[in-house]
């Protein structure tokens, strides 16, 4: 059998009933820019003059440069100035989601199922941007890129098949290994391999093609060097992406496993990256014009994994019974109760309200970072936080509006915050954030950053808006490469930090002040 990496497709032929015409086609600008990009020889001006030619194609590029996702400080006017400000590479891989997210709109979807397709490579692209981020395996946007395309091998599937698009809701559900081994027994050919074929059509990056064509095979001896880790970025994106289509959980202990083989994450430090996906995924949804539907929290997806571990403990009843005639039966079905437990107590990470660490797992992972702070004689913070009057919400809108104003406040945190700073709900409406390598004075800019994004909130009830403010107290330790008490360490750094928000209390609310260095 033929493949798409053994050649491609003859002009006017067919491989597997999918004919030239089922491939998507780039617009004639996006092209024009993906070719020119990949002159070494072009430059930012020249770059610049080609998309400003193009009145349409400039709006939505300076739209998306200038959105959340980028973050840029200055606001970009000009095309040319978005050239210099990204870089080429960047501004192609910007011009192939914009040629990819078009392509889709004349589709065979119905507009509930592509709202979903575009959700799922939304969120691949999301989740190999941070895990690029995160492990710098590769350039982050053009990991985007990457987990964008995953997927898009399925749109010529799709369309020669038509029949086949009421298989798409059931291919969600399922695991990327059975999902392929599904398309090749339906079609002969699963999307990755038809990766090259797009490519080509495309006039796209080899480096962008080998990722799309091996993600599914990154440790195969065929798969060239030079895409390995960019494929294998792929795989875990594709992982992810699974997990939250449909959470369960061998799923979630599969992203797990993977991601601490590969890059040696523990499950906290995985957990913790995957937190702000979400976010990023709605952010991106908007930057490129898409719709998606609000996106679960991290937390709920453990929950939803917790749930179809506490029915899978259920079955183990009847599955006792029948194991019962022998004694190494019963001692195999102890075993798995124990780890199945034992995954229980795993996923019991997160606060189900807001999302943010429990205090279970802000007092393990506290003494974690002080421990590695005195060793390397570093900083951590500690920024305590506490909503103004929060029982006045309460008492006045009812606790379904209190609930509200706490994930708010919550997200408005989470949204200032680092990916690896520690965000925790520590009971009522009692906060916390642990800053690793900030002094006392930038603990205190940002926790002026979190009691500004917070007072910005607004919550809109029949009885009027809702606001509310938070009072922070800043405590810090300054490590000295010796070891250190850690539990009266942490008893002093909470004491010093609550001394120092009940003075913000003190002082009339809605200020920050820094209670001491502690050494």
């Amino acid at each position: 059998m033929s493949s798409a990496r053994e050649g491609g497709m003859p002009a006017g032929q067919s491989i597997m009933g999918i004919n030239p015409a089922d491939l998507p086609s780039p617009p004639a600008a996006v092209a024009r820019v993906v070719r020119l990009a990949s002159d070494p020889d072009v430059t930012s001006d020249k770059l610049g003059v080609v998309i400003g030619s193009d009145p349409a194609f400039t709006a939505e590029l300076l739209r998306m440069v200038n959105s959340p996702f980028y973050g840029l400080k200055q606001p970009v006017t000009a095309a040319s100035r978005a050239v210099t400000v990204l870089g080429i590479r960047a501004l192609r891989n910007l011009a192939i989601c914009f040629a990819v997210r078009d392509s889709l709109r004349n589709s065979a979807f119905r507009a509930h199922d592509l709202e979903l397709f575009w959700e799922d490579c939304l969120r691949r692209a999301v989740a190999s941007r941070i895990l690029a981020r995160t492990t710098e395996t590769m350039l982050p946007e053009e990991a985007f890129t990457v987990g964008l395309l995953q997927d898009f091998g399925m749109l010529a599937i799709l369309r020669a098949n038509r029949k086949d698009f009421a298989q798409w809701p059931l291919w969600r559900s399922m695991s990327p290994e059975d999902r392929h081994v599904d398309e090749m027994q339906r079609f002969g050919m699963a999307h990755d391999g038809f990766a090259e074929l797009l490519g080509s059509r495309w006039g796209l990056p080899q480096s962008i093609v080998g990722a799309l064509s091996w993600h599914h095979q990154p440790d195969d001896p065929g798969c060239p060097r030079e895409v390995r880790a960019s494929a294998r970025v792929a795989w875990h994106a594709d992982q992810i992406c699974a997990l939250l289509a449909a959470p369960t959980a061998d799923g979630l202990a599969a992203v797990r496993a993977g991601l601490a083989a590969d890059y040696s994450l523990r499950d906290a430090d995985a957990d913790r990256m995957m937190e702000g996906l979400p976010i990023e995924v709605e952010q991106a949804a908007s930057a490129l014009g898409m719709r998606v539907g609000r996106q679960p929290n991290f937390a709920t997806v453990v929950a939803q994994a917790s749930k179809a571990l506490v029915e899978m403990n259920s079955s183990y009843e009847e599955l006792t019974v029948k194991l019962e005639r022998t004694i190494a039966e019963k001692n195999a079905l102890m075993l798995r109760l124990e780890e199945a437990n034992a995954a229980l107590a795993r996923l019991a990470y997160f606060d189900p309200l807001t999302g943010l660490s429990n205090r279970r797992h802000f007092d393990g992972n506290i003494r974690d970072l002080l421990v590695k702070a005195a060793a390397a004689s570093t900083c951590v913070s500690l920024v305590t936080i506490d909503l103004d009057k929060f029982k006045n919400v309460n008492d006045t809108f009812g606790h379904g509006v209190g609930d509200i104003v706490l994930r708010n406040s919550a997200a408005a945190i989470s949204q200032c915050c680092h990916d690896g700073d520690l965000k925790a709900r520590l009971g009522g409406e009692e906060l916390a954030v642990v800053l690793s390598g900030c002094d006392s004075q930038q603990a205190f800019a940002a926790a002026e950053r979190f009691r500004q994004a917070i007072e910005a909130c607004t919550v809109t009830t029949q009885q009027g808006a809702v606001k509310v403010t938070a009072s922070f107290g800043v405590s810090t330790f300054q490590g000295s490469g010796t070891r250190v008490d850690v539990e009266r360490l942490v008893q002093v750094l909470c004491d010093v930090g609550d001394r120092a928000l009940y003075q913000s209390k003190e002082l009339g609310r809605n200020c920050t002040t820094i209670g001491g260095v502690i050494r």
